[in-house]
C-alpha cells in the first residue's frame, strides 16, 4: 500500500502542517524585525560615536560609512542567525548522539522515544528556512551587493532540501552536523565588520582570521566528513529504508536531491578548505620572509655601527 504524501512540513510539528507554516511565517517576520532593529542601531551608533571607522581618509571613511549603513544590517542578522543555529546544532547533536541509526535519520511519530529531540530539530529547520527566505528577499532588493546568482541558487537549493526533510521527517541528526557549520560564519561576519570599519590589520583581525579558519576546518571539514562517513557507510541500510512506506515514504527523487546536496556541500567545503589552507600558508610565508628581512636589516645596521666605531677609534 502506497503511503499518502504528507502536507508541507507536516512532520515538523505535532499539530501538523498549518502550525508549522505559521511558525515559518512568524520566523520570517522575526528576522525582518531584527533587520530593522539592526539598521536603526547602526544609524544611532554613527550619530553618537565618531570612531566607528578608523580610516584617516575622508573619502574612504564616507564610503565605508555608506557600506556599513546599507549592508551592515544584513551582516548583523547573519551574525545572530549563525550564532543561534550553531548553539542549537550542538544541542541537536548532543540529544541524538546515543540514538539508533534509524532514529538519527528519521523523525518518528508522536510515540517515538526521541520525539522531543526530533521536534527541536524540526523547529531549527523551520527557523533556518525562514532565514533563507528573508535573506533572498534582501538579496533581490539590493542585488547584487549582498550576493549574486550563485547565492540565490545556494539558498533556493538548501531551502528546497530543508522543506523535503521537514515534510517527510528525515535527516535530523545530519541537520545537526550541517547547521553547526554555521560556526565559521560567525567569524566571517565579524571579519567583514572589522574590514569595512577600516581595521585591516592588528591582533584582533589576526585572531578572528584564525578562529574563522579553525572553526571552518573543525565543523565543515572534520565534522562534515565524519557525518558523511557515518551516513553513507554505517547507516546505508537505514538510508535505503527511508523511501519505504513503512518508514517515511519519501520519494527516491527527493531523497536523491537531499543526499546529492549533502555530498555537493562536502565537496565544496573541501575545495574552500584547500583555498583557506593555501592562503594561510602564503600568509605564514610572507610573515617569515618579512621577519627575515627585518632581521637582516637589523644585522646590517649593527655591522655598520661597529664599523663606524672602529673607524672613529682609528
Amino acid at each position: 500500500m502506497t503511503k499518502p504524501h504528507p502536507l508541507i512540513f507536516e512532520n515538523s510539528h505535532d499539530g501538523g502542517s498549518l502550525p508549522a507554516l505559521q511558525m515559518l511565517v512568524t520566523d520570517i517576520f522575526t528576522w525582518e524585525i531584527l533587520y530593522q532593529i539592526s539598521q536603526f542601531a547602526i544609524r544611532v551608533a554613527f550619530m553618537n560615536y565618531s570612531k566607528i571607522i578608523v580610516n584617516p581618509k575622508k573619502a574612504n571613511s564616507d564610503k565605508a560609512k555608506e557600506t556599513l549603513m546599507e549592508l551592515g544590517p544584513s551582516y548583523a542578522v547573519s551574525f545572530v542567525h549563525s550564532l543561534y543555529v550553531t548553539a542549537r546544532g550542538v544541542m541537536h547533536l548532543y540529544s541524538l548522539w546515543a540514538a539508533s541509526n534509524l532514529d538519527k535519520i528519521y523523525i518518528d511519530g508522536p510515540e517515538g522515544y526521541y520525539r522531543e529531540a526530533h521536534l527541536e530539530v524540526a523547529r531549527t529547520n523551520i527557523l533556518f528556512v525562514a532565514y533563507l527566505f528573508y535573506d533572498m528577499i534582501h538579496i533581490l532588493h539590493q542585488y547584487p551587493k549582498l550576493g549574486g546568482g550563485d547565492t540565490m541558487a545556494h539558498h533556493m537549493l538548501f531551502a528546497f532540501c530543508s522543506v523535503i526533510n521537514g515534510t517527510y521527517g528525515i535527516m535530523p541528526f545530519q541537520f545537526g552536523w550541517l547547521i553547526v557549520g554555521e560556526m565559521s560564519t560567525i567569524f566571517l561576519n565579524w571579519r567583514w565588520f572589522l574590514l569595512k570599519s577600516g581595521r585591516n590589520s592588528g591582533v584582533l583581525l589576526e585572531n578572528v582570521n584564525t578562529m574563522f579558519a579553525g572553526s571552518f576546518f573543525l565543523t565543515r571539514i572534520v565534522m562534515y566528513t565524519a557525518g558523511i562517513v557515518h551516513l553513507y557507510i554505517f547507516s546505508m541500510s537505514e538510508l535505503k529504508s527511508l523511501s519505504s512506506p513503512e518508514v517515511s515514504g519519501v520519494p527516491l527523487s527527493a531523497l536523491g536531491i537531499t543526499c546529492g546536496c549533502m555530498l555537493l556541500g562536502w565537496l565544496l567545503n573541501l575545495y574552500w578548505g584547500s583555498k583557506i589552507l593555501r592562503k594561510v600558508a602564503r600568509g605564514r610565508t610572507n610573515v617569515t620572509a618579512k621577519s627575515t628581512e627585518v632581521a637582516a636589516k637589523a644585522t646590517d645596521r649593527t655591522k655598520a655601527g661597529k664599523k663606524n666605531r672602529r673607524s672613529k677609534r682609528e
